[in-house]
């Protein structure tokens, strides 16, 4: 029986585990601690294509998504990008990115992998002033 409920709360394992095309497939790692992404606003599109399309009601999907360092980011050498199911939703805040990503590089260069953390796509639906956005929080635990 717990089995089953285990399998019932864990996040479906989108294509490739939120990894960018052509990467390997993504270490996930856990916790209990919620970080929000930011620039969500620049990929709705994005985030529409993952969670199946426009609707009525808000949603509160489910995810993985894998972490990337964008070393060559214009606009913050310590950028790490977003990915789910192939496609860039965002970023973690500039705070967050200048104290997570020295981590981050040491948890790609110990498992030879990509590191994702599990969230979820929130929000959606329709509201008096026409659709509303989606946004991305992801599950972190501060040690690893």
């Amino acid at each position: 029986m717990l089995r089953k409920l285990r399998a019932a709360i864990q996040p479906p394992a989108p294509a490739g585990s939120g990894s960018p095309a052509g990467q390997p497939t993504a270490v996930m790692l856990s916790g209990g601690l919620e970080v929000g992404v930011v620039g969500e606003s620049h990929h709705q599109d994005a985030l529409t294509a993952i969670v199946g399309g426009k609707g009525p009601e808000s949603v509160r999907i489910p995810t993985q998504a894998t972490l990337v360092p964008e070393p060559d980011n214009p606009y913050d050498a310590n950028a790490v990008a977003v990915w789910i199911q192939g496609l860039k939703v965002g970023y973690l805040s500039r705070e967050d990115a200048r104290r997570y990503r020295p981590g981050l590089l040491a948890l790609e260069l110990q498992h030879g992998k990509p590191i994702a953390l599990a969230g979820a796509i929130v929000g959606g639906g329709m509201r008096a002033d026409g659709p509303g956005r989606l946004g991305v929080f992801l599950d972190h635990d501060p040690a690893d």
